[in-house]
């Protein structure tokens, strides 16, 4: 074909398309902006997700969908980088400009969220309660309403409220079956029968989990919490047989094992004085990269499941963030003093960092910038050298004292909720404790004894094989792992 004629085909072409640019309007742009900001984050593309969102503020201000954007990049703040304060700039931000948005509610629900994450006292929860209230209140039509009821029976159960909590997601899991609340609703039921002592029929609703929602990511947390509450009350007493095919080869890092932790994807870390690191293992037994430390003391599990392991001179948070700690000069003109007989150390669901300190022989309590709270319990003015320090699924704070051969669980404003010992303990070592507050004390003469969330013996965890129990933790089915300090190796007890 002529080139002449090429062009008088190609340009009527070009006219065709341009206008098809030309007629997006702002809302459309805007729109589309941020479809495609929610793809990136689906694929784990935050970043460029993060700059839909900012652009779509930015530079369409006065489209419909600038409430959404806010939305989004309060949870991208909330989510991704943990800054609760520019979370909650941008959700109220959305609350006060865009209050008929459809982006609203979910702003509420969110504005409730980050109040439970750090409550600590009743008022705080109702505040988080009022928040999640007005969802519904405002928005009786949105599908945001069954996801805050289904967080309001999570505050009610972070109160201790459990038939509270048993009834609104019972609600949830009845009235709104399609909503992407009913899974967790329904998962939540038995976790609430489980902690009102009422073990069967809890299994009986972990199972309508499996049953209901058999493709949904609770399917199998609703397993392990069934295997863990049968393993307790599924017969006349409980059963923990040993695993004889569990075996862990790590060499030197199963020589003086200070700490076993099992985080919530399953693997196992082994914190070793031999190897001066904590190790990951997979469900195969495969060591992974590991986090060294010197002189290394107590491993525990933070809000957000990440490992915290603390040794001497510092704690490190996950696998990047190291923290040392000091405390005020004892007069005017000297220096702070510095933490470095560290025994143990554990993250509050507040934010709190408590650290054991050997010299002091206190908990200290540090905010989450790291400034100096004053010890823990604040009342308590006891002297303690606590080598264990973990935070159960409802907030309760456990301590192991060796010396005082006892262990005393708190909540987080300090209140004292009950303690064991020193009556039945010879040498307590180590103390885990399961999602239904059931407390695992290994003691190196006794074997590893479970006792309820009451303090009433359940079980003792003894043989031949067991020798001296030195560390010990639970997985999430509720098998509890033992390491024991002669044999040097790990048993598994299931």
């Amino acid at each position: 074909m002529p080139r002449h004629r090429v062009l008088s085909f190609l340009v009527p072409l070009v006219a065709l398309t341009l206008p098809l640019v030309a007629q997006e309007t702002p809302d459309e742009q805007a729109r589309r902006l941020l479809d495609e900001g929610r793809s990136y984050r689906a694929q784990g593309k935050l970043k460029q997700a993060l700059d839909n969102f900012d652009i779509v503020v930015s530079s369409f201000p006065t489209t419909e969908s600038v409430g959404q954007a806010l939305l989004e990049i309060g949870r991208y703040r909330m989510e991704v980088e943990g800054d609760a304060e520019k979370a909650r700039a941008s959700f109220e931000q959305v609350t006060k400009q865009y209050a008929r948005s459809d982006a609203a509610p979910g702003a509420y629900h969110n504005l409730g969220l980050l109040t439970l994450q750090r409550a600590t006292t009743p008022a705080e929860i109702d505040d988080a309660l009022a928040q999640f209230a007005r969802v519904a209140t405002l928005y009786p039509r949105s599908p945001w309403v069954p996801r805050s009821l289904q967080a309001s029976a999570l505050a009610h159960r972070r109160a201790g409220r459990y038939a509270e909590a048993a009834d609104l997601n019972r609600r949830v899991s009845l009235e709104y079956p399609a909503s992407d609340a009913a899974a967790v609703a329904q998962f939540e039921i038995g976790q609430a029968l489980a902690l009102q002592g009422q073990p069967r029929l809890a299994m009986e609703e972990f199972q309508q989990v499996r049953n209901r929602f058999p493709q949904s990511p609770w399917a199998q947390p609703a397993l392990e919490r069934t295997t863990a509450l049968y393993r307790l009350f599924g017969g006349a007493k409980p059963s923990f047989p040993p695993d004889p095919g569990f075996a862990l080869a790590g060499g030197d890092v199963l020589k003086d094992v200070r700490a076993l932790v099992v985080s919530p994807d399953g693997t196992l870390w082994v914190a070793s004085e031999k190897t001066r690191s904590a190790v990951p293992f997979d469900a195969s037994g495969k060591p992974g990269p590991s986090l060294t430390a010197e002189d290394p003391q107590a491993l525990s599990l933070g809000p957000a499941g990440e490992v915290v392991l603390a040794s001497r001179g510092a704690v490190r948070v996950g696998l990047k963030d190291i923290r040392s700690f000091t405390t005020p000069p004892d007069k005017a003109g000297a220096a702070p003093k510095p933490v470095d007989r560290i025994l143990a150390a554990a993250i509050t669901p507040g934010g709190s960092v408590l650290v054991s300190d050997e010299e002091r022989e206190a908990i200290l309590r540090y905010d989450v910038k790291g400034q100096y709270l004053g010890t823990f319990p604040g009342r308590d003015a006891a002297r303690r050298k606590v080598s264990r320090i973990v935070v159960d699924g409802e907030g309760g704070i456990v301590a192991l004292d060796r010396e005082e051969k006892a262990v005393r669980v708190w909540d987080e404003t300090g209140r004292l909720l009950r303690t064991i010992g020193p009556a039945g303990f010879k040498r307590p070592v180590d103390v885990a404790v399961d999602a239904f507050r059931n407390l695992y004390v290994a003691d190196e003469e006794g074997g590893v004894l479970v006792f309820n969330p009451q303090g009433q013996a359940l079980a003792t965890i003894a043989g031949p094989e067991m020798k001296r129990p030195r560390a010990l933790t639970l997985d999430a089915t509720g098998a509890v792992l033992v390491y024991d300090d002669r044999a040097e190796r790990v048993l598994r007890y299931r």
